[in-house]
C-alpha cells in the first residue's frame, strides 16, 4: 500500500495492515488515529478495485460525528463518498435501499440500530456491495456474548469479505472479553463459535454461583498468543510524546436546542418546554450559551434548572464506557456534577466546592493509590501544587474551560514528572456555540474579546451560508 506522507509512520503501517488482511482487529488508544488508519486503507481498497464499499458501525456519536469529521479533514480520504445511516426506520430504509450503491464509497450507521441494520442485511444477497468490507469501530462494545448486536454480527460474519474490528481497549474487565469480538472478526476460526463451550475450556468456576470465571494457570498467555497474528498495533514506544495527546469530541446541537440556543444568541431569551428564559444583557447570554452547550440552562428567577438535550450525556455515558485506565472528569458547573453523579453513582469522589480539605486529601490519596477508577475536579481545584500523576494518565472535560491558566494547570495534574504514561486528554466541544470560544482563548490565549470577536465572524458566516 502507498505510503501516505500526512500520516505518522505507525498509522501507515497500521493501514498497510488493515490492507492486506481479511480479518484484522486494530488495538489502539484514543487519539492514537484508528479512524483516519482504516479510512486509509479503506481508500486504497476502493481505489485498486478490491472492494466496491465499506459498512462502517460505530457507537451512535462516533459515527455521527467522528467519521464524517475524518474524512472531510484529510485530504487524501476526501475524496471518498459517504452516507450517515439515521432517522426513524423508514427513513434508513430509503437510505440503505434507495441512494444507489454506485453513488457511495462508505456507509456508516450506529451501533444503536445494529441490530436492526443485520436484519435488513439478511435480506441482501450475498452479491450485495454492502458485504465487501465491514468495519466495527469500538470492537469491545460486542464483548456481552449475550447481547443481541453481537449475536446478530456473529450471525452474519461469514458473509462478509472482509471484517476489521477497532478498538481502544479490547479487554476492559478481562480476557473473556475477547472471545465475541475475536468471534465476529475471525468468522469463529479463531476460538469457534460457542462461547460458553471455549470459557468452559479455559476457565474455571470461582464461585459458586458460576458468575466469577477465572482462567486456568497459563491460559491467559496462550488466549494472547493466538490472538496476535489477528493484531496490529503500536510498536514500543512511538505513542510515547513530551506533550499530552489532545482530542475533541464534537456533538452536535439536537435540532430543538440549536433553535433555542441561536434564539438566546440573536435575542437573549430561549424557551424550554413551557418556561422562558430570559438573559439581561449579552454577557448573560454568553453564560447562558455555555450551559445550553453543555445540555441545561439555569432558570435564575424561578430557581430552578432546566434539561435542554442529552448529547453530552451520551458522549459521557460512551467515556465512561470505553475508559482504558483511571480517568478524570473535569466539570464546569454544578449541574455537570450532578450529571457525573447520575452517570457513575452518587458516591462519586470529586475534588470541588463542597469537599473541604481533610476530604480533598483522602480523595487525592485514593486517587494516587489506584483506588480510584474515575474522579471528578474542578479546575478552579486543581491549581498550582496538585500531583495526581500517579493515578492514571487520563483525563475527560465536559466542556472546554474558559481559563488559559486552568486549562494548563489542570492538564498539568497528571503530565507531570512521575507520570510514566502518555497523558489523553478529551474535549467535549458542542459544534457552533461558545464550546468553541473556549477553545480559541485556551489554544491561542487569546483575551476574552478577541475569542468572541473571533467567534461571532464564525457564527456570522455560518448563518449567511444557511
Amino acid at each position: 500500500m502507498r505510503a501516505k506522507k500526512e500520516l505518522r509512520k505507525y498509522q501507515n503501517r497500521i493501514a498497510t495492515a488493515l490492507y492486506e488482511n481479511d480479518e484484522k482487529l486494530c488495538v489502539l488508544r484514543p487519539g492514537g488515529g484508528k479512524t483516519i488508519a482504516a479510512l486509509t486503507a479503506i481508500e486504497e481498497l476502493l481505489a485498486d478495485k478490491v472492494i466496491r464499499h465499506a459498512l462502517v458501525i460505530a457507537p451512535k456519536r462516533v459515527a455521527r460525528v467522528v467519521w464524517p469529521d475524518e474524512i472531510e479533514q484529510w485530504k487524501h480520504v476526501k475524496r471518498l463518498r459517504y452516507t450517515v445511516l439515521d432517522g426513524g426506520p423508514a427513513d434508513r430504509e430509503l437510505t440503505l435501499s434507495g441512494i444507489p450503491l454506485g453513488l457511495r464509497d462508505v456507509t456508516i450507521v450506529g451501533l444503536d440500530i445494529a441490530q436492526w441494520l443485520c436484519e435488513q442485511l439478511e435480506k441482501k444477497p450475498d452479491s450485495s456491495k454492502l458485504f465487501d468490507l465491514l468495519v466495527i469501530d469500538e470492537a469491545s462494545r460486542l464483548r456481552n456474548p449475550k447481547g443481541k448486536r453481537a449475536k446478530a454480527l456473529a450471525k452474519l460474519a461469514s458473509r462478509f469479505k472482509m471484517i476489521w474490528g477497532l478498538s481502544g481497549t479490547l479487554r476492559p474487565s478481562g480476557p473473556q472479553d475477547l472471545f465475541m469480538p475475536a468471534r465476529v472478526v475471525t468468522r469463529g476460526r479463531l476460538w469457534g463459535k460457542s462461547f460458553w463451550k471455549w470459557r468452559e475450556t479455559n476457565f474455571y468456576p470461582a464461585d459458586r454461583e458460576g458468575y466469577d470465571w477465572r482462567p486456568f494457570p497459563g491460559v491467559e498467555d496462550r488466549l494472547n498468543a493466538e490472538l496476535v497474528p489477528y493484531v496490529t498495533t503500536v510498536e514500543e514506544g512511538e505513542l510515547i510524546q513530551p506533550e499530552p495527546t489532545i482530542v475533541l469530541d464534537k456533538v452536535e446541537l439536537p435540532p430543538g436546542a440549536r433553535v433555542q440556543y441561536d434564539r438566546m444568541q440573536k435575542q437573549l431569551i430561549a424557551d424550554v418546554g413551557e418556561d422562558r428564559v430570559h438573559a439581561g444583557s449579552a454577557a448573560i447570554a454568553t453564560g447562558k450559551m455555555a450551559q445550553m452547550a453543555n445540555g441545561f440552562i439555569y432558570d435564575t428567577e424561578a430557581g430552578s434548572v432546566l434539561q435542554v438535550h442529552g448529547a453530552k450525556r451520551e458522549w459521557l455515558e460512551d467515556i465512561v464506557s470505553d475508559a482504558v485506565g483511571p480517568t478524570l472528569l473535569i466539570y464546569e458547573f454544578q449541574e455537570d456534577l450532578r450529571l457525573l453523579k447520575e452517570v457513575l453513582g452518587a458516591n462519586l469522589l470529586y475534588l470541588g466546592s463542597g469537599v473541604n480539605d481533610r476530604q480533598a486529601a483522602d480523595n487525592i490519596k485514593a486517587w494516587n493509590a489506584g483506588e480510584l477508577p474515575f474522579m471528578g475536579l474542578h479546575p478552579a481545584s486543581g491549581g498550582h501544587g496538585l500531583n495526581l500523576q500517579h493515578g492514571g494518565s487520563d483525563m475527560a472535560w465536559i466542556s472546554p474551560t474558559w481559563s488559559p491558566e486552568y486549562w494548563e494547570q489542570t492538564i498539568a495534574r497528571l503530565n507531570r514528572s512521575g507520570q510514566k504514561k502518555q497523558v489523553m486528554v478529551r474535549v467535549c466541544v458542542a459544534a457552533n456555540t461558545v464550546d468553541e470560544l473556549k477553545l480559541d482563548r485556551v489554544h491561542h490565549k487569546m483575551s476574552a474579546q478577541e475569542a468572541f470577536e473571533a467567534y461571532l465572524r464564525r457564527w456570522q458566516t455560518r448563518n449567511k451560508a444557511a
